[in-house]
């Protein structure tokens, strides 16, 4: 039987490397080679591969309960990772709702919005407002609220009508750009719109965009000011990727649904997390059968990814994890100043983990030249995968400010060698 890969043109692509093992920042092949995971096998493992507090958490878990009902029974660790959630949040947030991914946790809490409106006796604030270059996931509602690309461009017409608010691309763009658009929006039909979908601080699909703090705080503003609720998609941004463990803390505004993933469980299992108001939560409490969430996956609360997801949490209250992302930015940062200067470099930013490269070519996902980078950083052993025009490096907590230098400076070899072949292809896009 073949192995149908993602985000993988089957006809084309070369064979998947075998591995045997992961440890650290590092992934080893069958055949011996250690490559270094430059984007936390997609922005997955927090504090590095194998790690051995949550290791043990799983196999004892495994011991005792696996998998039950969760609509019928509870769980320890169900139960602990709620306390551990909600020590690391505002006391606002306080309902959780369990899934297995992220994309159905913003799945989740658009059902939630969408069904809190009806229910407050406001049916008619039913659509919901996003962002030009947005990514929430690949079922279809979250398709829907995702700006059209490469991603959701087959399935247009699975897809409902959203409401899309232009946005800037640069940090160095006028801060109307990034909200005009927007609050024309919510002054037009702002008694329409159940709720505004935002990945706050920086976008991860659509190209690794950082946003201005003030132009999220503004949105955040205008649209609890036309008494729509706020989502904020951290299911990249949370777990510290930005400098702090949610980017929120830094725009110093509470969602009234928070959405996570990814990073949850330190990169181990699968799970998804909603977490909503207490607004939110009592516009569901009745009598009536017909007011609860119709919302439920077989796997919801799964007791080893509950235990994975303690464990990792856990580990972020024992070390000192701002500290220890202040030193990867810096060592992000100290990089680009030998390589954010090439002739084949737009521009350059770092967030925390996070730092990117734009290149002076086309932004199509796939494209020829960003498949080329790819080849020859895996050739050197790194793997990175670019989106569009966009490298980025987003590595384990673990990996250390060397680790980071050496990436880069790969990088830079290949930009250098390649600057002929990557014009001949430019050509060919």
């Amino acid at each position: 039987m073949i192995l149908w890969r993602p985000y993988t043109q089957m006809q084309s692509s070369s064979p998947p490397i075998l591995l045997d093992s992961a440890k650290g920042s590092f992934l080893y092949t069958k055949n011996g080679r250690k490559i270094f995971d430059g984007i936390s096998s997609w922005w997955l493992i927090t504090h590095g591969h194998g790690q051995e507090d949550i290791v043990e958490a799983i196999a004892k878990q495994a011991e005792k309960l696996e998998q039950v009902v969760f609509s019928n029974f509870t769980h320890e660790p169900a139960e602990e990772l709620s306390e551990l959630l909600e020590s690391f949040l505002p006391k606002d947030l306080s309902s959780l709702f369990l899934s297995d991914n992220g994309s159905t946790a913003v799945e989740v809490a658009m059902k939630m919005a969408y069904q809190f409106a009806i229910q407050t006796g406001k049916p008619k604030k039913s659509k919901f407002v996003a962002f030009t270059h947005s990514y929430h996931g690949d079922t279809c509602g979250v398709m829907s609220v995702s700006a059209t690309s490469a991603f959701n461009k087959p399935y247009k017409g699975m897809l409902f009508e959203v409401l899309r608010a232009d946005q800037g691309t640069s940090m160095t763009d006028p801060l109307s750009q990034w909200v005009h658009s927007f609050k024309k929006i919510m002054e037009a039909q702002g008694n329409e719109v159940c709720a505004v979908l935002l990945e706050p601080l920086i976008q991860g699909a659509g190209g690794m965009i950082q946003w201005p703090i003030e132009a999220i705080q503004q949105i955040y503003d205008i649209a609890k000011s036309h008494d729509c609720l706020v989502i904020f998609d951290e299911v990249m941004t949370g777990f510290g990727r930005t400098g702090t463990m949610f980017a929120f803390e830094q725009i110093k505004r509470t969602p009234d649904l928070l959405c996570l993933s990814k990073g949850i469980t330190g990169g181990f299992l699968p799970l998804g997390a909603t977490i909503a108001s207490k607004e939110i939560y009592t516009a569901f409490l009745s009598h009536d059968v017909d007011k609860m969430l119709f919302h439920g996956h077989s796997y919801t609360g799964n007791a080893l990814s509950c235990a994975a997801a303690c464990a990792n949490l856990k580990l972020f209250k024992k070390i000192n994890f701002i500290q220890i992302i202040s030193k990867m930015a810096n060592a992000h940062r100290e990089s680009l100043k030998n390589i954010s200067n090439h002739p084949l470099i737009q521009k350059s930013n770092v967030c925390g983990s996070i730092a990117t490269i734009n290149l002076n070519h086309s932004n199509k996902y796939g494209n020829s030249i960003s498949r080329e980078i790819q080849k020859m950083a895996l050739q050197l052993n790194l793997f990175i995968r670019p989106l569009g025009n966009t490298i980025y490096l987003m590595p384990p907590y673990c990996s250390t400010p060397e680790e980071i230098t050496t990436a880069w400076s790969k990088l830079n070899t290949i930009l250098n060698s390649n600057i002929e072949l990557f014009s001949e292809l430019e050509e060919l896009n």
